[in-house]
């Protein structure tokens, strides 16, 4: 869609799309081309050309050892990276930035204050259509709607999937503004129209199964409730971080939280991960079903542990309890740096 724009309004030119460093869109060459975990993108090159990485915004590991500034500052420091990426490459050249709202595979950084407003500014200012990726966050997962609607920005584009059904039919959207919209609907041109088809185009399963999900989240309150068992898991770690110096850092929003362990808190040395994986054991032990995700990012590793034998805050799921029926169950990622 971007590029298609690209060649609409710009002679073709302004096609570079820029991604950040830790995060994830997929596994199809382009995405891979456009995700910032080089682990996982390794070995399947040569890819496209046009994808620029920006840094990413991970205040816990480099503010505090590269004195960049801590909160607004910080964040403000590493959203100034992206303007600097755009100018270097030429403003006249820069179409697109794909961001997650809260990186997710690449340790569920939540971006510091100041971070997102300053984003936009800079989109803004150079043209650059800001495309947000919620297929990990959007649907209620970090106790909104979706996960940008927490930094009062508008993006152009927005990517969501299956936690449109909440796993239970195969679904995907791309949503964008009226804006957008407006540019593939232009008669004159018989080349002008949005040309993408898919596979799975027009099947009904997954909409009658997503309209079923999103009222199911309406009608039970799930988005509060998840603010409310978000603050609660959030409570509970940082209560276990008081007792166990191997959780070097919490963070997150709503049920979508993970844990950095690392040997040494003053050093931030990552802890081994044969000691993550004791930890992976260990819980699956007490019921909760944790599956780890594979090796992604140089350096930087991270577990997924979904809940859903036994909640994380000490009771017992009823087999009826209806949160599950939305799937807003709680998640929370234990994730390991490991030395490079």
């Amino acid at each position: 869609m971007i590029r298609q724009i690209a060649h609409k309004k710009y002679g073709g030119k302004k096609n570079k799309i820029l991604y950040r460093e830790r995060d994830y869109h997929g596994t199809t060459i382009a995405t891979l081309a456009a995700g910032g975990q080089h682990e996982r993108s390794a070995q399947y090159g040569p890819f496209p050309e046009g994808f620029i990485s920006v840094p990413h915004c991970l205040e816990y590991r480099e503010a505090a050892q590269d004195n960049l500034g801590q909160g607004e500052s910080y964040g403000l420091r590493a959203a100034n990276a992206i303007e600097d990426v755009i100018l270097r490459e030429g403003p006249d050249t820069v179409g697109g930035l794909i961001l997650e709202p809260i990186t997710a595979g690449g340790g569920v950084i939540v971006p510091p204050e100041g971070y997102w407003p300053r984003v936009q500014e800079i989109c803004k200012k150079y043209d650059v259509l800001l495309m947000i990726d919620e297929v990990v966050c959007g649907l209620g997962r970090t106790g909104t709607w979706f996960g940008y609607q927490h930094y009062d920005i508008q993006p152009d584009i927005v990517t969501m999937a299956k936690g449109v059904a909440s796993g239970y039919a195969a679904i995907s959207l791309t949503v964008t503004t009226e804006e957008v919209f407006e540019q593939f609907k232009d008669a004159s041109d018989h080349m002008g129209y949005f040309r993408d088809i898919s596979t799975f185009g027009g099947c009904t399963a997954g909409p009658a199964a997503a309209l079923e999900n999103m009222r199911i989240i309406e009608d039970e309150n799930l988005l509060e409730n998840c603010t409310a068992r978000g603050a609660q898991l959030i409570a509970n770690l940082e209560a276990l971080a008081e007792k166990h110096s191997i959780i070097g850092d919490v963070r997150g929003k709503g049920l979508f939280c993970g844990a950095e362990l690392v040997t040494n808190r003053e050093t931030r040395e990552p802890a081994p991960e044969a000691k993550v994986q004791a930890v992976v054991k260990d819980c699956m032990a007490q019921g909760v079903i944790i599956g780890a995700t594979n090796r992604s990012l140089p350096g930087f590793q991270q577990h997924s542990v979904p809940v859903t034998g036994a909640d994380l805050y000490g009771r017992r799921y009823r087999p009826h309890h209806r949160c599950n029926r939305s799937g807003l169950k709680p998640s929370l990622w234990l994730i390991l740096p490991k030395p490079d």
